[in-house]
């Protein structure tokens, strides 16, 4: 049996020697057979920005033309260190804000409204300058073309109304204080001294709040004084008088309009004749819980009562 067996051949390392595969070979052939082959595309190297390294390209150009091969195959890799340290620089760049110096106070007193708002509000500004100027131009056309269409009894024409209808009430006293420099009286006025300092001392003013107290309804004026001589007062008001007659005379004759002439009527009703409280006793004045009658008030009364008895003696009964 041994004698039948013979030496085996040795096999030739030529054969069918086969080089180790890795899994991602054998799992893309096993693709392919089931599926149609992939079209891979060629790996292309991504290109280098060397800034200040000339010496160094020049040095390592025959090294890259012996390593093309390579290269196309392999990854790239990190750039150089001077391109890393270069990019870092530009990239982290520390910018410092300096807060210690105060800077120029900020004038609030020409700020709008919005800007004063947003500049004392706690939140931070969100609207930037273009987009408030847009805003405040919109609004203004906004309001433009509101206004066209606006009626007669809205309330901008009824301010401006009351603006005029002061204007005109309050213009004999400019006109006397030099203010209106077309005026005649204006032109005499304000060369003088005394109107000068008539009007720093603010009796213009004054005389102008008083008309307007006036004619919401105050009883007496703020520049009229309470006590004084009868016959200076009598000429006080014969003066005033005279001189308010004069200037409506003038405003008639020339066709000026004036205000409204309120006339004080003079009432009839007696001193203490006005309303009572319901409470009060008819005869008599009460202090604090007492009722103090005087003598003529008891006369009245005792000659009231008489008068009734005498009236009913005469009577009959039936």
């Amino acid at each position: 049996m041994p004698s039948l067996l013979g030496k085996r051949k040795s096999r030739s390392p030529d054969g069918d020697t086969e080089a180790p595969i890795d899994a991602q070979e054998l799992l893309r052939r096993h693709f392919e057979a089931r599926f149609k082959p992939l079209a891979v595309a060629p790996l292309v190297p991504p290109p280098k920005t060397n800034v200040g390294h000339d010496s160094d390209d020049s040095q390592n150009e025959d090294d890259g033309e012996s390593d093309s091969d390579l290269s196309e195959s392999e990854w790239d890799g990190v750039s150089d260190s001077g391109e890393s340290d270069d990019e870092d620089a530009e990239s982290h760049v520390v910018e410092v804000v300096d807060h210690s110096s105060t800077g120029k106070p900020i004038d609030t007193s020409k700020m709008s409204k919005r800007e004063l708002k947003a500049y004392l509000s706690s939140r931070p500004p969100i609207h930037s300058d273009q987009a408030v100027a847009a805003a405040q131009r919109a609004g203004s056309t906004k309001a433009a073309s509101s206004g066209e269409d606006q009626l007669e009894d809205s309330a901008a024409f009824l301010a401006n109304d009351l603006a005029l209808q002061r204007l005109i009430a309050e213009s004999h006293i400019l006109s006397a204080a030099g203010a209106n420099a077309s005026h005649w009286q204006s032109q005499h006025a304000a060369a003088t001294a005394a109107n000068t300092r008539a009007f720093s001392a603010g009796r213009t003013a004054l005389k102008m709040t008083d008309m307007r107290v006036q004619a919401l309804g105050a009883k007496e004026s703020i520049l009229t004084q309470s006590k004084m001589p009868m016959a200076m007062r009598k000429g006080i008001v014969s003066t005033a008088a005279a001189k308010e007659e004069k200037r409506r005379r003038e405003a008639r004759e020339n066709g000026i309009i004036l205000e409204k002439e309120v006339k004080k009527t003079k009432s009839n009703k007696k001193k203490g004749s006005g309303a009572r409280p319901v409470d009060l006793p008819a005869v008599g004045k009460m202090r604090g819980a007492e009722l103090r009658i005087s003598a003529r008030e008891a006369k009245a009364i005792a000659a009231s009562a008489r008068g009734a008895g005498v009236k009913g003696r005469g009577k009959r009964r039936r």
